[in-house]
């Protein structure tokens, strides 16, 4: 309905649908051929993305990635082999008692940098194939155990046969394994019943855009906004040697910065090399 090109879209994606159905309706409703997203969510999972379209995506590497924030609902008495209740099942044992301080007495000990194994039905690359695809044969196979950051972690209760976790991760957490992980830890088996991303750093799905509002009234994002925190912006007062991917001297610690121009328009992503100047990585005007 909209031609619009190069554009970044907070969206707030429904449970129910995949993440490349969710780039694929942005494609549709903007007539836009280049469009891409910067994670990931389970067709179980709801809340937010962040949607690139035209140039932007572009962007995709240098997009806010961390202290994810994640709102699930989980089970006890059952296992499953997707780590949530969508899965098959394939243990049951029944569940003891627990105290909401006993429940968060467990979360610490997975507060903080933990080491964490990736579930069989992820796409994490093992021996060249996503594990997924094992998964779907039946294989289980050895998978190393990757460092994670869980930077706040608690659990409160819903009602009677459901809890609530409440958790601001890294980039690559599975919250369904967190979960499992944290039954573990007081003898229960756990599973996901459900999972909204509510926030990616500073980026809020309060912000986001609904699939019915990309129809009729659709918001865009600042580039700028959707970027790491981490990454340092760069206005330069003459964007002329930047706009023909020219090396600049910058008096910079950092070895990746982001440069722009006076009115914040990103042009290019800039990496410092051996000798000393930064050169263009990714054109961006």
């Amino acid at each position: 309905m909209h031609k619009v090109m190069d554009n970044i879209l907070l969206i707030q994606k429904p449970a129910g649908i995949t993440s490349f159905d969710a780039v694929r309706r942005c494609r549709n409703i903007f007539h836009e051929k280049k469009a891409g997203h910067t994670g990931t969510l389970d067709p179980q999972a709801s809340g937010l993305m962040i949607i690139l379209l035209g140039k932007y995506t572009k962007l995709a590497p240098y997009c806010a990635c961390d202290h994810k924030h994640y709102l699930a609902e989980f089970r006890l008495g059952n296992r499953y082999s997707t780590g949530d209740i969508f899965g098959e099942p394939i243990a049951e044992k029944e569940s003891s008692a627990h105290t909401i301080a006993e429940m968060n007495e467990a979360a610490k000990k997975l507060t903080g940098p933990i080491i964490q194994v990736p579930p069989m039905y992820s796409a994490v690359h093992v021996g060249g194939h996503k594990l997924y695809e094992y998964a779907r044969k039946g294989r289980e196979v050895d998978r190393p155990g990757r460092r994670v950051m869980v930077n706040s972690l608690s659990i409160g209760k819903k009602d009677e046969d459901t809890w609530t976790m409440d958790a601001v991760v890294s980039s690559g957490t599975y919250i369904r394994t967190l979960i499992e992980d944290l039954g573990n830890l007081i003898g229960e088996y756990a599973a996901m019943s459900a999972l909204e991303r509510a926030g990616i750093e500073g980026l809020s799905l309060a912000d986001a855009n609904t699939f019915e509002q990309l129809l009729s009234d659709p918001v865009f994002a600042e580039p700028y906004t959707v970027l790491k925190p981490s990454l340092p912006l760069i206005a330069i007062p003459d964007p002329e040697p930047v706009l023909h991917g020219r090396p600049l001297k910058l008096d910079r610690e950092e070895n990746e910065v982001i440069i722009i121009d006076g009115s914040k328009k990103i042009l290019a992503a800039y990496q410092k090399r051996e000798d000393g100047l930064y050169h263009c990585e990714r054109g961006l005007f």
